[in-house]
């Protein structure tokens, strides 16, 4: 024996109308109900309750007549049909886009056009202010207990940081070791040549 279809629990063709389909619920609801069955009906009532769940929706409803109706038949090779998923027919080649080079070329002529207005309009940036906190670039005065502090590039400095390295290492060729100021470590600096002119 087959498996019993929401249909035949509710006890109505499968070309019933949402009408029919409500009517026979409440009937075959009534004649599961627990309350004048016992417990021993329960199961059958929560059978009822799916099958209505299921009808009862029409987006529900469709999905499971194509789930009865099984898989479209497909064309076998000799004409027979022969049940299975029918294979999809293929897509059309698509033609590769084409790129607007034109637009593209003036999009960055305007961006760049932008950016050298932005320029010839703006003030350089001030120097940054010494923070204290010494990196690599930033410039020093070397004081008289051989540790270095930051001051600013456009003034008077002694040397310029390439590197800052913990205590215990030692500091690339071509640079002097001088204590950090705020003790972070070791400044490699690289000391400044004065200008015979000044």
């Amino acid at each position: 024996m087959g498996r019993v279809t929401h249909y035949e629990r509710l006890g109505v063709r499968p070309d019933a109308t949402s009408d029919e389909l409500r009517d026979a619920y409440r009937r075959a609801a009534r004649a599961a109900h627990p309350d004048r069955h016992g417990t021993s009906s329960s199961a059958r009532m929560a059978e009822v309750n799916e099958a209505w769940r299921i009808l009862g929706d029409a987006a529900r409803r469709r999905a499971y007549d194509e789930s009865l109706a099984g898989p479209p038949l497909r064309p076998s090779p000799r004409g027979v049909p022969v049940p299975g998923p029918v294979p999809p027919a293929p897509m059309p080649p698509v033609p590769p886009g084409r790129v607007p080079w034109r637009f593209l070329l003036c999009m960055a002529a305007a961006g760049i056009g932008i950016v050298l207005i932005g320029a010839m309009f703006t003030d350089p940036a001030d120097p940054a202010v010494p923070d204290g906190i010494l990196r690599a670039g930033d410039c020093v005065v070397v004081g008289a207990t051989f540790d270095v502090a930051e001051v600013r590039c456009d003034g008077a400095h002694d040397a310029v940081v390439q590197a800052l390295v913990p205590f215990d290492q030692t500091c690339p060729t071509g640079t002097e070791g001088f204590r950090d100021r705020q003790g972070m470590g070791v400044a490699c600096v690289v000391r400044r040549v004065p200008d015979p002119a000044s």
